[in-house]
């Protein structure tokens, strides 16, 4: 009988937003086919399904990947990616100096979750109506295609402003968004004031992000330059 290889997992992970640790196994070479075929495909929603369909098949705990946040895939995935081929990755960087291309190698276990400010949730929109907001989970970007195809960032923003409201309040009743038609959110966003639609705008742009930080000295003009890397397509 052909014995399995590398099917039990061997290594901690912490899942950020539920502050729960995992273990995980690296991903196979069956998995990483799939993964370098999805990102050289150079569509958002095909590589982001194969991120989460790889990080389900790694972890060994029951975790509906489609309710974790966007930053809780990116996240995990470079931490798999790590123990799986390898700690370092090889990127290109443009010097903010003299623009000059540089070939640097950065430690993917470097990996960090930014923490902003901490932001309220509930937003004051005026003396009687206040919004309860919370970071949209994955399932909800992958199924707003406004916000993956990237076409107009101001229709992009205001559908993850809707995708991150969970209820309206007013003086006499909580209007919770699911059980309303998304148009009608859609007009209540649209009636804001600039002033009112930049509140929920600094809510979402408050969310936790995940980047490796990187020195190095640029080959062309000697500058040090102070980088983060935030695209994990970066790495395939």
């Amino acid at each position: 009988m052909i014995p399995k290889l590398n099917d039990t997992p061997k290594y901690d992970l912490k899942i950020p937003s539920l502050n729960k640790e995992v273990k995980f196994r690296p991903y196979l070479v069956k998995e990483e086919k799939i993964l370098m075929m999805a990102f050289e495909s150079d569509d958002q929603k095909v590589a982001l399904e194969a991120v989460a369909d790889t990080i389900t098949s790694c972890i060994n705990e029951d975790v509906n990947v489609a309710d974790l946040k966007l930053y809780d895939i990116e996240y995990m995935f470079t931490k798999i990616r790590a123990k799986s081929v390898g700690e370092d990755a090889n990127l290109i960087v443009t010097c903010k100096s003299c623009e000059h291309k540089n070939d640097v190698t950065i430690n993917l276990e470097d990996v960090v979750l930014s923490q902003p400010e901490e932001i309220s949730n509930t937003i004051e929109l005026n003396d009687e109506v206040s919004v309860e907001m919370t970071y949209p989970d994955f399932k909800k970007m992958m199924n707003n295609e406004k916000i993956l195809d990237r076409k107009s960032d101001v229709e992009g923003l205001i559908e993850l402003i809707i995708d991150c409201i969970v209820c309206i309040n007013t003086e006499d009743e909580k209007v919770m968004v699911r059980d309303e038609p998304r148009e009608k959110v859609a007009e209540f966003v649209d009636s804001m004031t600039n002033d009112q639609f930049a509140k929920l705008r600094t809510y979402v742009e408050s969310v936790p992000k995940v980047e490796i930080p990187h020195t190095y000295v640029c080959a062309g003009c000697k500058e040090n330059n102070e980088v983060k890397i935030r695209n994990i397509a970066d790495f395939f």
